[in-house]
This record gives C-alpha cells, sequence and structure tokens, in this order.
C-alpha cells in the first residue's frame, strides 16, 4: 500500500504528542495533564488507524 503525506503527517504530530507527554512526566506534571494528553494522543492514533483501514478497504474493492 502506498502512504499519502497526510498519513506520515498525522503520524509525526502522534509522535510529537507522546514525545510531550514524556516531558512531562520527567517534569513531574500532574497526573489529570499527563492522562489528558495520553488520551488526546491514543484519539489521534485511532483516528490515523481508522484512515489507513479505510484507504485499505477502497484499494481493496477496486
Amino acid at each position: 500500500m502506498e502512504y499519502d503525506k497526510s498519513i506520515v503527517n498525522r503520524l509525526k504530530r502522534i509522535e510529537g504528542q507522546i514525545k510531550g507527554v514524556l516531558n512531562m512526566i520527567e517534569q513531574n506534571k500532574e497526573c489529570r495533564d499527563v492522562i489528558t494528553q495520553l488520551s488526546a494522543s491514543r484519539n489521534a492514533n485511532d483516528r490515523a488507524i481508522g484512515l489507513i483501514a479505510s484507504k485499505n478497504l477502497e484499494q481493496c474493492v477496486r
């Protein structure tokens, strides 16, 4: 499967979110803030999975 540049960019943003969470943990930020950011990265990851899966299904149907 050929991956669109938008998917790569989306995954790079998720990578940045995870690095941000690691920095928050290293800085001993509040648990609520860390969980909020982890939840945001999980949602972004779920959207990326959905996008990749839907593109793959589209190719299989064709």
